[in-house]
């Protein structure tokens, strides 16, 4: 059997991770390799339910110890397998139509397949969040990227993926480390990178656009992407928002929240005080 679906996860991701297994509906055709990503040693416990719940499907474990997305499941399945094509799905998609792995392995096999296509490029991505970026991101592969200009990448790394293609590329190179990576090294980077090394790439849903479709789904707001065949439930689906929670883990940051809320009136003042350009200093 050339063919393997690679599902990456997260500890925090034990609810999506069920509803995606969930809607398999026993269907055990192709070999799921679930990678749980920033493994710990508790993840065992944290997983073993989903383990005993899906015991007839044809899964099998490994991890990375890097919090590496989805990229570090990809490479995961690169390094510890042999299958030649690799189907990647998040943790957050839910499948519609159990068609749609026949459509991908066996009308399009030996064919790259992504599952949507999107334009754009680091410099409107990353806006007015440099400062930021150069703390999560080192400077080269942020200047290649905003040398590269408008890029075309896969929409949320999903699709499918060839050895061949892969095998000429250093996934090390690619592999995420954070969030702010997850956006700019891997899947703007590496997915645009594959792109251009096969474009015979099928391109399955070329009008799979985010919309504006909200439901609470797994605790909180998501934004809802659906075809007739899948589902993916976005937690982010702006970059703002992922700079916004990467800022919100520093005390300063907490501070001004904090004194937005208990003090809008004081901080409204102070923001408007470090916005006000200062005299130059005479000669």
């Amino acid at each position: 059997m050339t063919s393997l679906i690679v599902i990456p996860t997260h500890r925090t991701g034990v609810a999506m991770l069920e509803n995606l297994l969930t809607s398999f509906k026993g269907f055990d055709e192709y070999p799921i390799l679930i990678v749980v990503c920033d493994y710990k040693k508790d993840d065992e416990k944290v997983f073993r339910s989903i383990k005993e719940k899906f015991f007839s499907l044809p899964v099998s474990w490994e991890q990375i110890e890097t919090n590496s997305f989805e990229l570090g499941g990809l490479y995961t399945a690169y390094k510890k397998t042999d299958y030649e094509e690799l189907l990647l799905l998040s943790h957050s998609c839910e499948i519609v139509n159990l068609d749609i792995f026949d459509l991908v392995f066996k009308e399009y096999g030996g064919k790259s397949v992504a599952f949507a296509l999107q334009a754009g490029s680091w410099k409107s991505t990353q806006g007015e969040n440099l400062d930021l970026t150069l703390k999560h991101l080192d400077p080269v592969t942020n200047a290649k990227l905003l040398e590269l200009g408008e890029v075309r990448f896969w929409q949320g790394h999903l699709g499918k993926y060839r050895r061949a293609v892969l095998d000429e590329m250093n996934l090390l190179e690619f592999l995420p480390m954070n969030m702010i990576e997850a956006i700019s090294r891997s899947e703007l980077l590496f997915t645009s990178t594959y792109q251009f090394l096969d474009d015979e790439t099928i391109v399955l849903f070329p009008n799979w656009k985010d919309g504006e479709v909200f439901e609470e789904k797994f605790g909180r707001t998501r934004l809802k992407i659906a075809n007739e065949f899948l589902i993916k439930w976005k937690t982010h689906w702006t970059t703002d928002m992922v700079f916004d929670e990467f800022r919100a883990k520093y005390p300063s940051s907490r501070m001004k929240k904090w004194l937005a809320a208990k003090f809008p009136g004081l901080y409204s003042t102070l923001a408007q005080m470090r916005q006000t350009p200062k005299n130059p200093r005479p000669n």
